[in-house]
């Protein structure tokens, strides 16, 4: 398929009285034919994600909804009544495009390239679970409506979605418009929105939940499983970050989680320790984890292509990224966790001189573990699999603050990505 990623989406929004929100109305209960002849009066998306421009449709389905495949006559009209009350009440409408290329449908089984028949019960049921992220993402479950319908064209399936809500509850805005400020609803959506309907109906048509699963029950379970507590792991490299950062917590102990900024720079350590744990006691499972999360990258990158300059370029690989994080916090914090129930020990001792003393000892200055030393070992367990991997613990800060400029430019670009 080559750099095309296999599903694109785009959506533009219809304010009421719009041309292409009236036209929609009005072809509702129209003939599936008739609404294809008359695609132009109804469609507001002039070019697809493949910035291709919206022809006719060669075939239409028919429309279908949330809750039904067909509508009959009767449902038409009803779903037609309700679009009106939308328009009359001063809703947006959002008409949003999914297109599929079509070898990638056919490599996964939904499309036959040689019979054109496309399994459209899949689609629809992608659909629908992406329809059903999109609104709770947006706060519209209870109060909006959407139909849509399957365009099989010759180069990409579309699938059509047109969303209103009869009795709006989205909250009113301020334009200037021909010199006058005027009140109306809002209609772009937040960033990350459309990426992650886009996500829902993927995973949904092409079943990853699976493999998702798998490399969440290596984040959870069986990286971080150990048989005795961590102070008490065999190994000399492992006890100096173990003393070393039981040493350097702060005196508040609401600070010791892994992502609390009064630990920020005990996280190498914290860091160095899990990467030692991992290669000595579950190598395998973490030669496992990365080959999962490659998989998963290039998929990522197949479906939705490697982004735009800029924009989402990077999107594949903080995937990659973000997982490792994950990884270490959740360790991080199993160490904090033990640390913790130990140091609540030690007072008690403190307060109690009869109480046992077998316990390690209070926290004091440990022997310093050399910084290089545990950059070193984080360097090792992601080079140990991937050559061209960066050192993400290593730029930590440089990542995050890339990642805060990034979501200020999509915020900034809301109103020119949706209207």
């Amino acid at each position: 398929m080559g750099s095309s990623p296999g599903i694109v989406s785009v959506m533009r929004f219809e304010r009421p009285g719009d041309e292409h929100f009236s036209g929609y109305i009005n072809y509702i209960n129209r003939s599936d034919a008739m609404r294809s002849k008359h695609f132009k009066d109804w469609n507001a998306v002039n070019y697809d994600g493949y910035n291709h421009y919206m022809e006719n449709p060669e075939k239409s389905t028919g429309i279908f909804t949330a809750g039904k495949d067909q509508l009959g006559l009767d449902a038409r009209k009803q779903l037609r009544q309700l679009f009106e009350k939308a328009e009359q009440n001063g809703s947006v409408m959002w008409q949003t495009v999914v297109s599929f290329d079509n070898t990638f449908l056919a490599e996964h089984g939904i499309y036959d390239l040689q019979t054109q028949a496309v399994d459209q019960q899949k689609l629809r049921t992608a659909i629908r679970t992406g329809m059903g992220r999109l609104l709770a993402d947006e706060g519209l479950t209870a109060s909006a409506l959407w139909s849509a319908s399957i365009h099989l064209n010759t180069d990409n399936i579309h699938v059509h979605i047109a969303t209103v809500e009869p009795d709006p509850q989205r909250e009113f805005m301020e334009f200037e418009r021909g010199g006058k400020v005027i009140q109306e609803r809002k209609g772009y959506l937040k960033a990350g929105t459309l990426s992650k309907f886009k996500s829902a109906v993927a995973n949904e048509l092409l079943n990853r939940d699976p493999s998702l699963a798998q490399i969440s029950s290596l984040i959870r379970d069986r990286l971080p499983a150990h048989q005795q507590p961590w102070r008490n792991l065999p190994d000399r490299q492992l006890m100096n970050y173990y003393k070393q950062i039981y040493s350097k917590l702060p005196d508040d102990r609401r600070q010791w989680r892994y992502n609390m900024n009064g630990i920020k720079s005990l996280r190498p350590l914290l860091d160095g320790f899990a990467s030692r744990y991992m290669q000595l006691y579950h190598n395998n499972e973490l030669k496992e984890f990365d080959s999962q999360l490659m998989i998963e990258v290039n998929f990522r990158e197949f479906l939705y292509g490697k982004g735009q300059p800029g924009k989402e370029e990077h999107r594949s690989q903080d995937y990659y990224d973000h997982k490792y994080d994950e990884l270490f916090a959740r360790m991080g914090n199993s160490v904090l966790k033990e640390m913790l129930a130990q140091d609540r020990r030690n007072q008690y001792k403190q307060e109690d001189p009869k109480a046992d003393a077998s316990d390690p000892p209070k926290r004091s200055i440990a022997r310093s573990v050399p910084i290089h030393g545990i950059l070193s070992s984080l360097k090792v367990i992601k080079n140990l699999f991937r050559g061209d991997v960066q050192q993400h613990l290593l730029n930590k800060q440089a990542h995050d603050r890339s990642a805060a400029e990034e979501e200020a430019k999509k915020n900034n670009q809301n109103q020119d990505l949706y209207r």
